[in-house]
């Protein structure tokens, strides 16, 4: 079987001939920025001061503060990644309703949305809503209101999921979009012909065609927010304990630096997000994200 690859992939490349030579520096930069650096932290994750072996791994899973880590990151992940759905959903579905011309001009909106992250973003909160924030300080005054008072502290779990659902909610509303789009009028026409109302329409066709996109567009909201680091790194620094800034803090760490343990975590935290990757994969394959 990997002969017969092989040889497949000899002939591609003598068909292909110089058309893969812009390819070449792609390749390199793959290798270079990816997958050596992945080899290294996987073999990092088994080298320790102990040697070869499984010892980082243990000690994260018989660590309490690790694996609160990682179920922090997940829970986040998992909230963040469902309430970006649900909202990207429903704007996606009210856009089909708006002129074509306005239509491109939100998408447009919405596409450099989801660029905004990081500790820009972070900065953008702590202007409106930190302690002495824009909106703070005017619902302060103007209607009375002690956001912070009331039990509202940014700087908390709080505080990330809010930031967290800004950049989740563009990427889903740009994920589910071309879904809803691909349910033309002339289904829901020919729906209403046949007597059945918008709800019934909805509940027994529409939901289920959105379905797998649903479940694909989810996979990858909750592998962006896993992976996300500086925003929330800027927002609440290492007062929270999430698994990214966790291996940060492992490896810039003045006291007790351990790369072997960050390379662990590191490793469990791909596992994580290639699991989600492939169950988005044969989500795709079984009803198509985005088709």
């Amino acid at each position: 079987m990997a002969t017969s690859k092989a040889v497949r992939l000899g002939r591609e490349l003598r068909r292909g001939g110089i058309l893969w030579i812009p390819f070449v520096p792609l390749l390199i930069f793959a290798l270079a920025f990816e997958i050596l650096p992945m080899a290294y932290i996987f073999y990092s994750s088994v080298h320790s001061a102990k040697g070869l072996g499984l010892h980082s791994y243990v000690q994260v899973f018989h660590s309490k503060y690790y694996v609160i880590s990682l179920r922090n990151s997940i829970l986040v992940s998992a909230a963040v990644g469902i309430v970006g759905l649900m909202a990207g959903t429903l704007g996606a579905l009210a856009l089909r309703s708006l002129h074509e011309s306005k239509r491109e001009k939100l998408l447009t909106l919405v596409n450099m949305t989801t660029n905004f992250a990081g500790v820009p973003l972070a900065f953008a909160y702590i202007v409106l809503l930190g302690v002495n924030g824009l909106i703070t300080v005017l619902a302060k005054e103007k209607m009375g209101l002690d956001l912070y008072g009331m039990g509202f502290n940014l700087f908390s779990w709080t505080g990330i999921v809010l930031v967290y659902i800004y950049f989740t909610v563009p990427l889903a509303f740009m994920l589910m979009y071309p879904a809803v789009y691909a349910i033309g009028q002339d289904i829901q026409e020919a729906a209403e012909i046949l007597g059945a109302s918008r709800s019934y329409f909805w509940r027994k066709v529409g939901i289920p065609i959105l379905l797998p996109s649903m479940l694909g567009s989810f996979t990858l909201l909750f592998a962006n927010a896993l992976g996300a680091y500086a925003t929330a790194y800027a927002l609440t620094n290492s007062n929270n304990s999430l698994v990214s800034i966790t291996i940060a803090n492992l490896v810039t760490g003045d006291i007790f630096p351990d790369p072997s343990l960050a390379s662990a975590l590191a490793v469990i935290m791909a596992a994580i997000l290639a699991l989600s990757l492939l169950i988005n994969g044969k989500l795709r394959r079984r009803g198509g994200v985005g088709q």
